[in-house]
């Protein structure tokens, strides 16, 4: 499926929520006005994701790369942008796992993978050491466990 649907600006009133279906089902909709792109509308999860990747690379954090990240610290932020912000600094400065940031964010773990496909975000595909093999058993065991049968 093509993950782009293009839309003529005079049409988005008609059409809003066909587009909006269309973004929640993972399309980035592109608005046109005499063919030429003028916005996009993409899902906010996406949304998040991608203004967390540019900032971590313009503006790149102290990230204790043995230290982790915990469940506490990730609860304690409020806002779900600085949330994302500090899950996905330290997934792309390789202290937690995929698995780990999926399950520090709430969505499931391939969710997280495909958009981090979808969205060109650099991924991890193996663990570099039997510590992070072990946390990514531990993710997912905890994952599978709410996950409902």
């Amino acid at each position: 499926m093509e993950p782009i649907q293009r839309v003529a600006r005079t049409d988005l009133a008609r059409k809003t929520r066909q587009v909006l279906q269309a973004v929640q089902r993972g399309r980035t909709v592109v608005i046109e006005s005499h063919g030429q792109p003028e916005a996009a509308i993409l899902d906010i999860a996406d949304y998040r994701i991608l203004r967390a990747v540019m900032r971590y690379y313009s503006r790149p954090p102290k990230v204790d790369v043995e230290a982790g990240l915990t469940d506490e610290q990730v609860a304690a932020i409020r806002d779900p942008q600085e949330r994302y912000d500090l899950v996905i600094a330290y997934y792309l400065g390789e202290s937690i796992s995929l698995s780990r940031a999926a399950e520090l964010l709430q969505v499931p773990w391939f969710e997280l993978r495909l958009r981090f496909h979808h969205l060109d975000v650099p991924m991890h595909v193996a663990p570099a050491t039997l510590e992070e093999l072990r946390a990514e058993v531990k993710a997912l065991e905890a994952w599978t466990r709410q996950t409902p049968s």
